[in-house]
C-alpha cells in the first residue's frame, strides 16, 4: 500500500503530533475508566434479568455524568482531532498492505464520529444562543437541552474510545518503516476549520 501521497497541509511539527498522541492516550484511558465506573453502577442498580435500572431518576442523572465525564475528558483531543485522523491517513498510505489490517474502516470511523461532534457542537451554541434570558446555567431550561446534546455526543465519544488506539499504532508501524522521515513545519497548525472555536466541555 506504499504510495507517494503529498502530506496533509499544515501538518504539525513531530513534536506537536507526539504530544497530541500522548493526550489521545489519556483520553483512552480516562474513558475506558468512566465506561468501567458506568457499567459497574449499570449491574449494581439495574435488574439482571429486564436489564430495566430499580430508580429511573438515579439511573439518568448517573448517565448525564457519564457523558458530562467523557466530553470533558476529550477536551485534550477535541481541537485537533480532524489533524490526528489526517496524519494517519497519509501514515497509513505509507505503509505496506500487510501491515494495514483493518485501520482503514477506523479510520472511516474517527472521521465521522469527529465530523459528528463538531456538528453537535455548533447546534448546542446555536441553541444556547435562543435559548431565554432566563435560561441559566443551573436551571431547568438550561440543562435539559445541555444533556441531550451531551447525551447524542456520547456515541461518537466512544467510538474514539474504541477506534482511537488505531492512531497510535499506525504512528508506531509507520516510524518503524525504512527511511520514515516526519514533516517538521517550524510550528504546530491552529485548530481545523471544521472544529468550533470552543472547546466542547465549556457551557
Amino acid at each position: 500500500m506504499t504510495t507517494s501521497t503529498p502530506p496533509p497541509s499544515n501538518l504539525p511539527s513531530n513534536e506537536a503530533h507526539q504530544l497530541y498522541l500522548r493526550q489521545l492516550a489519556t483520553y483512552l484511558r480516562e474513558s475506558r475508566q468512566i465506561l468501567d465506573a458506568w457499567d459497574a453502577y449499570a449491574d449494581e442498580h439495574c435488574d439482571s434479568e429486564t436489564f430495566e435500572p430499580f430508580d429511573e431518576a438515579a439511573y439518568g442523572a448517573r448517565q448525564r455524568q457519564r457523558d458530562t465525564d467523557t466530553l470533558n475528558a476529550f477536551g485534550r483531543v477535541y481541537f485537533h482531532a480532524d489533524v490526528l485522523v489526517d496524519i494517519a491517513e497519509h501514515q497509513l498510505a505509507r505503509l505496506p498492505a500487510s501491515a494495514t489490517s483493518d485501520y482503514a474502516w477506523r479510520l472511516g470511523e474517527l472521521r465521522t464520529s469527529t465530523q459528528k461532534l463538531y456538528t453537535l457542537h455548533r447546534q448546542w451554541l446555536d441553541l444556547r444562543a435562543n435559548l431565554p434570558t432566563d435560561a441559566v446555567p443551573s436551571t431547568r431550561a438550561y440543562n435539559e437541552p445541555l444533556a441531550e446534546n451531551r447525551a447524542d455526543a456520547w456515541h461518537y465519544l466512544d467510538q474514539w474510545g474504541i477506534h482511537g488506539q488505531a492512531l497510535i499504532d499506525i504512528n508506531t508501524q509507520a516510524h518503524m518503516q525504512p527511511q520514515y522521515s516526519p514533516q517538521a513545519p517550524a510550528q504546530a497548525p491552529p485548530p481545523p476549520e471544521a472544529a468550533p472555536k470552543s472547546p466542547p466541555a465549556l457551557r
